[in-house]
């Protein structure tokens, strides 16, 4: 896929979250900038059910889906109001929070799931939940980033997501032609192995962050076929919006305010066929979406 141009780049962009356990994925649609909606992905029949919207932001590398794909952590920054940023614990695809954790800042925020009961929020210690946890069930842990590095070492939060460290880049730098607020020098590079396809790797190079009317974190793909530690092939993908494998081995993508899968598997003529596009939410409006009930309890 060829690189995109900021002429021909779409106002909505896309971020999902593969759940680990669960055919299914939590997709955050953006756009106006201060805008997003919340949409669940049935990944076993490619239907997508739109959710509630947010008038804020969403950090989506500071967002997490538990295993089983049934809840979801989020940090968010509205600014104007009381509580200027937050971490919540939501039922997708809703904002409705079961949890908040009010912050203020940016410095820290946000987390990812250990378990289907446990969260990890990113900050130094477990702070106060705006009502002292009295609405969190017993059987759910909460716990911070510094224990979790303490017990695990080297893991990281993407390797919650099946990602792991292949390259550290080297610290950013102002961009040169003021397309990215901070270049890497180096990007840093993360691989993820096809769960069908073992010798099939996803391969995303983290380029710099804040793009000029783009995302916070500019990435781009790489599928890579490796024999053993010999790379035999490889394709590009380019500068997407996100990118993972589903459970089945098909490659799932958000580009142009679009949502795609990719088979893998070869065709007869030994390549792969082309995307799928399973939904298109550029044409999307802001809309106040009142949650069920079942959205505002524990599941």
């Amino acid at each position: 896929m060829a690189e995109r141009s900021k002429q021909t780049r779409a106002s909505a962009r896309t971020f999902a979250l593969v759940a680990g356990a669960a055919r299914t994925a939590v997709v955050f649609r953006r756009g106006p900038s201060k805008q997003v909606q919340m949409l669940r992905w049935d990944l076993a029949r490619d239907v997508v059910t739109p959710g509630q919207w947010l008038s804020g932001r969403i950090y989506d590398e500071r967002c997490g889906i538990s295993p089983d794909g049934r809840l979801v952590v989020y940090f968010a920054g509205k600014f104007k109001t009381k509580i200027a940023t937050f971490t919540a614990v939501s039922r997708p695809p809703y904002f409705t929070a079961l949890a908040l954790w009010p912050d203020g800042s940016t410095w820290g925020g946000g987390g990812f799931f250990e378990g289907n009961r446990r969260l990890i929020l990113n900050y130094g210690r477990v702070i106060t939940e705006l009502h002292d946890h009295s609405t969190v069930p017993p059987d759910f842990e909460i716990g911070h980033i510094t224990e979790y590095r303490a017990r695990r070492g080297a893991n990281t939060p993407e390797s919650s997501q099946g990602w792991t460290l292949t390259n550290r880049g080297v610290d950013g730098v102002p961009g040169p032609d003021s397309t990215m607020r901070v270049v890497f020098a180096e990007p840093w590079t993360f691989e993820k192995q096809n769960p069908v396809h073992r010798r099939l790797t996803l391969e995303r190079s983290w380029l710099g962050m804040f793009e000029v009317n783009g995302p916070g974190s500019v990435c781009s793909y790489r599928l890579v076929e490796r024999s053993g530690a010999i790379e035999r092939s490889s394709e590009a993908l380019g500068q997407l919006d996100w990118a993972d494998w589903d459970h089945d081995g098909s490659l799932l993508f958000g580009a142009d305010g679009c949502l795609f899968r990719r088979s893998m598997v070869a065709t007869r003529t030994g390549g792969r066929p082309s995307a799928a596009r399973i939904a298109d939410l550029r044409a999307s409006v802001f809309t106040n979406v009142l949650p069920p009930d079942s959205a505002r309890e524990w599941p």
